[in-house]
């Protein structure tokens, strides 16, 4: 490698090899303009996901096939992608165009079915500010209406179809001849870097450093003597993706879609969410409602007592969060978790919620309730799941049960809403929560 490790991956593209088709946006992870693709060994062949280039350090790249739209084609062809947005006019002035290109290529790559509403889903990290998406979903159904799911080895299906060139059927042999990497860290760490490369890109540029994900232990999910521990390194898509949390927390999947976006959801982890310590941050609230633990270091406490006050951590500078584990729900428990914002992908909350709780013949049991953006910290509802602990759903308990959340949290007005909106919303939330469990 001829630069730093800290080096984000769309300036190395831009500046070396001058592939210009990788756009520079916003680079904050927020417009999708620099989307590109990256293969990484795995346990079943080389698997894909699609990242921002801008919050990617060369770093973690190291072993890996990085795609670029310009890889996508040997020829003068089109993919099929290419050619249906041409064929709908999905593309105006054609900034936004090879972000989402790749990004539905990704999805071609990295999904295990994909379908419509897959690819469509892939596209929510990506924002066209002139053209409209009409058009774009005209040439996804175009494309995906017609697109082979099931016809042998996925990588030859998308040659033959002409989505890929042939140099990817190589790619798995040709990792493998790839030399180890060799290289001295500066006392800098990264995990995912949706953060902080968004606010210290330019200090990392020129450094090397420590990338927590690659370290041992840190990507796991298993369940052992009736707990879930998670790594910190885990990433929001293996979150989504985990089969072990599936049979778990089945409705996890469906809110994570709700968490950032598909390209940042490949970079972004569990622990940096959570040390990241924002008052709204998604994964640290559903972890809240289920009564978590993390291991810092060598030593350990309930995630609740973690968080000091706004952004301070009872964590020492040399430390390192390593997992979390929380105890596997009991039989019959629902985890609700909710979230309202002003953009349905890829937004920051006004207010998040989780409760976990379980309901016998209509009686309430091991209520927590957690909520984000209503304190300085991602707060544990202590009062408010006392008091619904054991009691008989009804109007007069879920209204009391608001009055005592609202005297708990301490909301602020901001960008997202008044002190006042924010109360109502989670007077709302625990409402719905309820409501769900109603219904289980």
């Amino acid at each position: 490698m001829d630069c730093a490790e800290g080096l984000p991956v769309l300036d190395w593209i831009r500046s070396q090899p001058h592939l210009p088709g990788t756009k520079e946006g916003c680079r904050e992870g927020d417009c999708g303009a620099c989307t590109v693709v990256v293969g990484k060994p795995g346990a079943c062949g080389v698997e894909y996901s699609a990242v921002c280039s801008c919050l990617l350090p060369m770093g973690e790249i190291d072993g890996c096939h990085l795609v670029t739209i310009e890889g996508l084609t040997s020829d003068d062809k089109l993919t099929p992608f290419q050619q249906s947005f041409y064929t709908e006019g999905a593309s105006q002035c054609g900034f936004c165009t090879p972000g989402m290109i790749m990004s539905l290529t990704g999805c071609l790559l990295g999904t295990q079915e994909p379908t419509v509403s897959t690819a469509m889903e892939s596209l929510n990290g990506n924002i066209c500010r002139c053209t409209g998406y009409v058009a774009v979903k005209r040439a996804v159904d175009s494309v995906m209406n017609s697109f082979p799911l099931k016809s042998g080895n996925r990588i030859e299906t998308l040659i033959k179809e002409g989505h890929i060139p042939s140099y990817f059927s190589t790619v798995e042999e040709r990792l493998k001849q790839l030399p180890l990497k060799v290289s001295n860290t500066d006392s800098i760490l990264v995990a995912g870097g949706t953060d902080i490369y968004v606010h210290s890109s330019e200090i990392l540029s020129g450094k090397n450093p420590d990338f927590l994900a690659q370290r041992d232990g840190f990507k796991c999910i298993r369940t052992s003597d009736g707990k879930v521990k998670i790594g910190a390194g885990v990433t929001l898509k293996q979150l989504r993706e985990s089969q072990v949390l599936a049979g778990i927390l089945p409705g996890l999947k469906d809110f994570l879609l709700k968490v950032s976006s598909t390209q940042i959801r490949s970079r972004a982890t569990v622990g940096g969410n959570i040390v990241n310590a924002s008052p709204i941050a998604d994964i640290a609230v559903v972890l809240l409602a289920l009564d978590t633990t993390v291991t810092v270091s060598k030593r350990s406490m309930p995630l609740h007592k973690f968080y000091l006050g706004y952004k301070k951590l009872n964590m020492n500078p040399e430390e390192i969060l390593t997992s979390v584990s929380f105890p596997v729900p009991q039989r019959g428990s629902v985890l609700s978790s909710l979230k309202v914002s002003k953009r349905e992908y890829l937004d920051i909350a006004s207010v998040n919620s989780s409760m976990l709780f379980a309901v016998e013949k209509g009686v309430l049991e091991h209520v927590r309730l957690s909520a984000g953006g209503v304190a300085p910290v991602p707060l544990l509802l202590e009062k408010t799941g006392a008091f619904l602990y054991g009691k008989t759903i009804s109007e007069e308990i879920i209204s009391a049960a608001c009055t005592i959340a609202a005297d708990e949290v301490i909301p602020i007005s901001d960008i997202r809403g008044s002190r006042e909106y924010k109360t109502q919303l989670l007077k709302a939330q625990i409402k719905a929560h309820l409501t769900r469990g109603l219904k289980q």
